[in-house]
């Protein structure tokens, strides 16, 4: 098969189907086969299989251009897919018209390298598909003479790190630079990730598990399985420091509070006392400022609301205990989403204590930027010139506010509740903090059609207990 009347298959439909076994249950060359002709049913023309019983079962019956591949592994070096020429020459007996083999930079088995393992490959008048890693692997690939350029291992070695669905920039950057055709491959579960790999340049997508892997499946829609024992939240806003202690099944105990330390290592030193005093489990932590969730860092913050916060990091290494930690605003959210009132919708939750904070769910997902960011709907200028948080936020009313004081905040709400709807369309938006359910301004909340939150004044403790409780994927 030439490259053309491959891509002429790929034109046809796609969507390559990889039907290959990652549990015990599966690998079966009859239970492969039926999920390869499942796919071929509704149309798909190419196929990716792995292992020879299961190639030499599907192939002959279903006719489809296969993209061939062997797992192997060999002493000293971390490639296994199709490493030798060997291998090689066993999926083209087979009668793989394609033959995938790893097109990272690492080490070879024996020494070879990838130009050599292409040459062989065309020599036995095959393709030659490389699975890489990153943008230079990839380059290197075309380079070495591949015929077709996979994502395949994205995410899956050292040079490249994860991402947590399918690696779309790094398929934009190799689409880009690369005049190799691309497929794209790797942790693809939902149609518009299929359509933006096609919209980006790949001439294909792959798709594995989301197709072909009861078992996989199954993990992923698993319910998590909750804590042995109660759970710890840290609710840190510009005022307090708050403690609390919560059951498995999101019932609280107890609080505990103080001012907010002034320095990052009194901050922790407090919340490492907490915890292990009460032998909590895991801990949640919703914190003023802007939180990478992945890493636990604070990398953003307002030094007049929270002094010394840029920087600290709530994790594990520095708490002692398994940590889940982000953004107050988002932690708030993710509890008011995870009630049995406002599970499965688009919600909102504005919190209105110190500062201004605000988070948005859908789908059962916390929506952040890459490192944690939230709708910066608190820094939106106002008509009288100051932004929402300064006209709303508990910092800069007195404790006693004055009528034009109150209804500069009035504006203030208003302002943030219409961009809120405007940017975002929610089913509900929810409010909390201690300004935002202070009387004076509850018939404006009516008014507005906000909904108070059921929490009350714990609303920051109960958002961070769900991030541990209920983690977010």
């Amino acid at each position: 098969m030439t490259i053309t009347n491959f891509l002429g298959r790929l034109r046809k439909c796609p969507l390559v189907a990889s039907v290959q076994a990652s549990d015990r249950a599966l690998d079966h060359p009859d239970v492969l086969a039926r999920l390869a002709r499942a796919s071929v049913g509704q149309g798909v023309c190419v196929l990716r299989l792995e292992g020879v019983k299961p190639i030499r079962s599907i192939r002959p019956e279903l006719r489809q251009p296969t993209i061939g591949l062997l797992k192997r592994r060999y002493p000293h070096s971390d490639v296994y897919i199709t490493p030798t020429t060997q291998d090689v020459d066993a999926l083209i007996e087979l009668g793989c018209e394609v033959i995938a083999t790893d097109g990272t930079r690492r080490p070879r088995p024996h020494g070879a390298d990838l130009a050599h393992i292409i040459s062989h490959i065309h020599r036995r008048k095959a393709l030659a598909m490389a699975d890489c890693d990153s943008l230079e692997s990839a380059l290197s690939a075309a380079a070495a003479g591949a015929d077709l350029i996979g994502t395949t291992l994205a995410g899956y070695t050292a040079d490249h790190p994860a991402t947590q669905g399918p690696d779309l920039e790094l398929l934009r950057h190799i689409c880009e630079a690369a005049k190799t055709p691309v497929l794209a491959e790797g942790r693809f579960t939902q149609h518009w990730q299929v359509e933006a790999a096609l919209r980006i340049g790949a001439v294909g997508v792959v798709v594995g598990g989301a197709l072909n892997d009861p078992a996989k499946n199954t993990r992923a829609l698993m319910p998590d399985a909750p804590p042995q024992g109660n759970i710890g939240a840290f609710d840190i806003g510009g005022t307090w420091l708050r403690f609390g202690v919560f059951t498995p099944d999101w019932k609280l105990l107890d609080v505990e509070r103080e001012p907010n330390p002034k320095t990052r290592e009194d901050r922790l030193a407090w919340m490492r006392g907490r915890a292990a005093e009460h032998g909590v489990v895991r801990l949640g932590v919703g914190t003023g400022g802007v939180t990478d969730p992945n890493t636990g860092e604070v990398w953003k913050a307002k030094e007049y609301l929270m002094p010394d916060q840029v920087g600290i990091v709530f994790n594990e290494e520095t708490l002692g205990v398994p940590t889940y930690s982000h953004g107050d605003g988002h932690a708030t959210a993710w509890g008011h989403a995870n009630l049995q009132r406002f599970a499965g919708r688009r919600v909102v939750t504005l919190a209105v204590g110190t500062g201004v904070g605000c988070g948005f769910v859908q789908e059962g997902r916390i929506w952040s930027g890459p490192r944690g960011e939230y709708p910066r709907v608190n820094d939106l200028p106002s008509k009288l010139g100051k932004t929402y948080e300064e006209l709303l936020g508990g910092q800069h009313l007195t404790k006693e506010p004055t009528e034009q004081q109150k209804a500069d905040a009035v504006l203030a709400l208003e302002g943030s509740v219409s961009a809120l709807q405007g940017l975002y369309y929610p089913e509900d938006i929810v409010i909390a903090g201690s300004v935002g359910l202070c009387d004076w301004i509850r018939p404006h909340v009516e008014r507005l059609g906000l909904i108070p939150s059921p929490f009350d004044h714990d609303a920051g403790l109960y958002g961070a207990a769900a991030l541990a409780l209920f983690p977010s994927h």
